[in-house]
């Protein structure tokens, strides 16, 4: 009895010095080269706030270490001129990865499978030669929307034309809505309200935990672990003025950062993709769709409603 209850105490000290397993997560950025705020804006002052929004976020990952990718749509690379060209630049001499967003980000559930190409290849023209220069490699691409496809026909074609151009498709298995988020803080800050800029902000950190922490639970209830997380944001004000406070919530919760091609070495990216659909989905529920895993997705917590009603215009 004795012997028996030291070895269970030596298993427990031993389990108790191993290392938890370890979470990590892959920064992803979509619209390179910046969300613009508003079309009456004069285009100096787009590119004036592009520049400096995209210095805060490159500033807060070299400072965390973290390996981004971000995604590029070519119209607003030409719609921010010069300036537009400067940030790529920017993000590919410190180090950080370039994809394809498409030319124009279309919803390609309305475009025809030739039209799709032609975004696809449209979408090179700038950062493409500037990977290249720098000696990189160009591997990912992202859908707008993350529509892939809203016909099996479509899905298969852009698939096998995606391959057949040396591109993998980046997935995303967490979303925080910053869009939204976004769009209500931009009407904030258009009245200087200072006060109400810094509670927006608060709530946009305490969804974006909800979000890490509602998709952690779906992915080990899916996979039965939890994979290697990728996270998606967008290249725009409300990132920029709070990037450090969002990466910070990843590492408080154990994760550490890396690259998207190390995120999706992972085996469930390997899964099938044959879910087709009109919507978006994360890959958590697409997953539980090739398992027949059944979730509710109404357990999803939502933005605040105050957030939604301004977002709108409300």
């Amino acid at each position: 009895m004795l012997r028996s209850s030291l070895a269970g105490l030596f298993i427990l000290a031993v389990c108790s010095r191993m290392p938890a397993q370890r979470r990590t997560v892959a920064i992803t950025v979509d619209d390179l080269p910046y969300v613009t705020e508003d079309a009456k804006k004069a285009p100096s002052d787009e590119s004036r706030m592009a520049q400096e929004m995209n210095r805060k976020l490159l500033e807060a990952f070299s400072r965390h270490r973290v390996p981004v990718t971000g995604f590029v749509i070519e119209q607003g690379v030409r719609e921010l001129g010069a300036s537009g060209a400067e940030v790529l630049k920017q993000w590919v001499l410190q180090g950080f990865d370039l994809g394809n967003h498409t030319e124009s980000h279309p919803d390609i559930n309305v475009l025809s499978v030739p039209r799709v190409e032609e975004e696809i290849v449209g979408g090179e023209r700038t950062f493409v030669p500037l990977m290249r220069a720098a000696g990189r490699n160009v591997e990912f691409f992202r859908f707008p929307m993350n529509h892939t496809g809203d016909t099996k026909a479509k899905h298969d074609a852009i698939a096998a034309f995606l391959s057949a151009h040396g591109y993998k498709v980046a997935a995303c298995t967490i979303d925080n809505s910053d869009y939204l988020f976004n769009a209500a803080y931009l009407r904030i800050l258009a009245k200087n309200d200072g006060e109400a800029a810094t509670r927006l902000r608060r709530e946009y950190l305490n969804y974006t935990s909800l979000e890490i922490d509602y998709y952690a639970s779906l992915n080990k209830l899916v996979l039965g672990y939890e994979p290697p997380q990728v996270m998606v944001l967008h290249d725009n004000r409300l990132n920029g003025d709070t990037i450090g406070s969002v990466l910070r919530l990843f590492e408080r919760k154990g994760y550490a950062f890396v690259s998207l091609g190390t995120a999706q070495s992972d085996a469930a990216y390997s899964i099938p993709d044959t879910y087709i659909t009109e919507y978006g989905p994360m890959w958590g529920y697409r997953w539980a769709k090739e398992k027949n895993v059944h979730l509710n997705g109404r357990l999803e917590p939502d933005p605040p409603g105050w957030v939604l009603a301004l977002a709108k215009g409300e």
